[in-house]
């Protein structure tokens, strides 16, 4: 869509790695701002979050390379051009795990408390870091007349271009952001309960920290992909419905999770859970919006992919755990 923000001479800015450094910052920031509600200390937070990124990055670049280890092998210096695309997320959330495992076991702390801070952090962070990708053209969706379906015009973007397609980085951005209030709220429900409330006030709902999220999101969807993709001047008809229906949802969402957390008690590694339960379920169903070109790794007749087995398995992990109120590989 704008895959070059900055160009000076030959240095390039590219979007996609703006968009990763925001998630990035923003995630980590608001993380530790949030970390002692979990009984954790936030000056651990950059450190973890660092050895977990470069986990991520590592991890997603390595998984997709043995998945085309054809094409890396007949050019080997694509290896190092991750602005081309080419990631696959389940590398990058397994090699995570196992850094984020051995950092927990060298400081001495509960992984699974570790693992519930940083999935926050994740959570967040893939709402923002999205953007990137939307950005890039890569990850695109299949060809559509559904109307938020969007045209690719620059022809520097990793997506097909002049034909209407599915903006699935969107849908994801949208995903995660409306699971990360819910996780939020879940949150405000526990301390509520350790403190003894029971009612849900306005006061709950209402959080700076949170809410600016919420502008954040609204900007992007508003300005980058509605006005900059859509085409759609400002103020338009639309936004009569489109700014108030987004506010009620993300507050709605927010008082889900708020009751939930009011019901559901805490334990280790519940916010790991319900992010592998909420992004399982989300890659899942987005998989088949995602335009087969794009995809590598089908194991049943060009409609399922190894993606689609990740998800399902994420997806089971998540709800096993939230289920059995202890995360599904503790003892």
């Amino acid at each position: 869509m704008y895959p070059i923000l900055l160009e000076i001479g030959k240095i390039k800015i590219y979007t996609y790695g703006v968009f990763i450094a925001l998630a990035f910052i923003i995630s980590a920031e608001y993380a530790a701002r949030v970390s002692r509600e979990l009984k954790f200390e936030p000056y651990y937070i950059l450190d973890i979050i660092i050895w977990m990124l470069i986990g991520g990055i590592l991890g997603t670049r390595i998984a997709y390379i043995l998945m085309n280890i054809k094409d890396y092998i007949q050019e080997p210096v694509k290896i190092l051009k991750i602005w081309e695309g080419g990631l696959a997320w389940y590398g990058g959330i397994v090699l995570s795990i196992i850094l984020g495992y051995i950092w927990s076991k060298k400081n001495k702390m509960s992984f699974l408390k570790v693992a519930d801070v940083v999935s926050l952090a994740v959570i967040l962070g893939l709402s923002i870091g999205r953007w990137g990708c939307f950005s890039a053209g890569c990850c695109y969706g299949k060809p559509t007349e559904f109307a938020l379906g969007v045209i690719f015009k620059n022809p520097l973007s990793l997506s097909i271009t002049g034909i209407k397609i599915h903006p699935t980085q969107i849908y994801e951005a949208l995903g995660m952001f409306f699971s990360f209030v819910f996780v939020r709220g879940m949150m405000i429900g526990w301390l509520k309960k350790e403190n003894g409330e029971t009612k849900i006030t306005k006061k709950d709902l209402f959080e700076l920290k949170t809410e600016i999220m919420l502008i954040i999101q609204i900007l992007l969807l508003r300005l980058y992909y509605m006005w900059y993709g859509k085409e759609i001047s400002f103020p338009h008809p639309i936004d009569l419905v489109f700014l108030p229906g987004f506010v009620l949802l993300h507050f709605g969402v927010k008082f889900l999770g708020i009751a939930y957390g009011l019901r559901k008690k805490y334990f280790e590694g519940i916010i790991f859970a319900m992010f592998f339960m909420l992004y399982g379920a989300l890659r899942y169903f987005l998989e088949f919006l995602r335009d087969p070109s794009g995809l590598s790794g089908f194991i049943v007749d060009k409609t399922i992919t190894a993606n689609h087995l990740v998800s399902f398995v994420f997806f089971v992990i998540g709800a096993y755990s939230l289920i059995r109120g202890k995360f599904a590989f503790t003892k």
